[in-house]
């Protein structure tokens, strides 16, 4: 089976957990005739037409520019009507959902960045900009799932074409311009640039992976490795990360310098999460601790407040439960989620952003949107809005 791209991994997974959600609801419906009672007059009523109504609430990316100062997109859908854009914003201690451009056909929000209050752009089927006061397109196709902005005057989002190759996408406070990336050393027959940070117009590191050998997994030629390509203000030359397992990829990237940036990932077999340190000129692979008596783990987004101090959120359980790997004094320490209150589907994590050790936000789906704050000691759920 050919391997999917960045995009269309995040569509399959929003996919999977649309048929799940219905999946559920039709057991709860069902019931078994054996045990259940009959039905009282209470419960012969219909339920309502809100209840009834299939829906999708997930936020993918967020972008902090306080320690409770945080933009996070997505989508959402209810019923039949087409998949829209999703933008919500907490100032303070409360979430708010903010009015937001979509297409005519299916739209969604991948990554956000914020490098002030006054501007932020979020990339996905189409790009988005705030300026302050509302959010307004940009451009009206994207082939994106990452962006990272140093200023309201640069911003880089990366991607992949239809065809496979990777693309990116410069903004200079008046335009986009899009150009093709170098593609990695092997012929590749899947290429995914997942994440990517800026600290100014000389830097950029994006980083993904791409697949190469027999199409059919687990054939002994199928080989899946771990993609870097840094950006010094004219061009992009790959940077090979250090193979752990001969089958791994990198799903996002934090530099808060250009000599400390921080990928994380999972070996494509899922046996144990992945860390990597790119300290200017190599890579380092770092220890990752993670749950005794897990299924597949994978650390899915990082977010670095300074070179000694990173947050990475992710899953393992085959995604059932989410967990997060704090980076201070040099090592990295294991913390777990707190679980959803609501008995649905759970989404691995899907977005963190920190703008201090102590405070940092990560973002998801449960059913709905989910967020939830650190505060240098512990996680707690913060309520989000419907965005209905």
């Amino acid at each position: 089976m050919p391997k999917l791209t960045t995009a269309a991994r995040r569509v399959s997974r929003v996919t999977r957990w649309t048929l799940a959600v219905a999946g559920v609801v039709v057991v709860a419906a069902c019931g078994s005739p054996s045990t259940t009672a009959p039905p009282s007059a209470a419960a012969a009523r219909p339920a309502p037409a809100s209840a009834r109504v299939k829906h999708a609430d997930l936020l993918n990316g967020i972008s902090c520019t306080g320690p409770a100062a945080c933009v996070a997109v997505g989508s959402y859908y209810y019923g039949t009507a087409k998949q829209q854009t999703l933008v919500e914003r907490r100032d303070g201690s409360s979430w708010r959902v903010e009015r937001s451009p979509s297409r005519q056909r299916y739209s969604t929000l991948q990554s956000v960045s914020c490098p002030s209050a006054t501007f932020c752009v979020a990339v996905g089927s189409l790009i988005t900009g705030w300026n302050g006061a509302r959010w307004t397109v940009l451009r009206r196709s994207s082939p994106f799932d990452s962006v990272s902005c140093s200023a309201a005057a640069f911003c880089i989002a990366v991607g992949v074409t239809a065809a496979d190759t990777p693309e990116y996408g410069r903004w200079n406070g008046v335009r986009w311009q899009l150009r093709r990336m170098p593609g990695p050393p092997h012929r590749a027959q899947a290429v995914a640039l997942a994440g990517v940070s800026c600290t100014g117009p000389g830097f950029c590191l994006a980083v993904g992976d791409y697949s190469y050998g027999a199409r059919a997994r687990p054939a002994p030629g199928f080989r899946d490795r771990a993609l870097a390509e840094q950006w010094n203000g004219t061009r992009w030359r790959v940077i090979a990360p250090i193979e752990v397992t001969g089958r791994s990829e990198l799903s996002a990237v934090s530099c808060p310098t250009p000599r400390a940036c921080t990928a994380v990932g999972a070996t494509a077999s899922g046996q144990f999460a992945l860390a990597e340190r790119w300290d200017g000129s190599a890579w380092k692979v770092e220890h990752v601790p993670g749950p005794s008596r897990t299924g597949y783990t994978k650390l899915t987004a990082v977010s670095c407040s300074s070179a000694s101090s990173c947050m990475a959120v992710g899953s393992y359980d085959g995604g059932a439960s989410g967990i997060a790997e704090a980076w201070q004094a040099g090592a990295w320490r294991l913390y777990r989620l707190p679980s959803p209150p609501q008995p649905e589907p759970f989404a691995p994590p899907a977005g963190v952003s920190c703008a201090s050790p102590a405070a940092c936000t990560e973002v998801g789906t449960d059913g709905g949107t989910l967020a939830e704050v650190w505060d240098g000691t512990r996680w707690r759920i913060t309520p989000t809005p419907d965005p209905r």
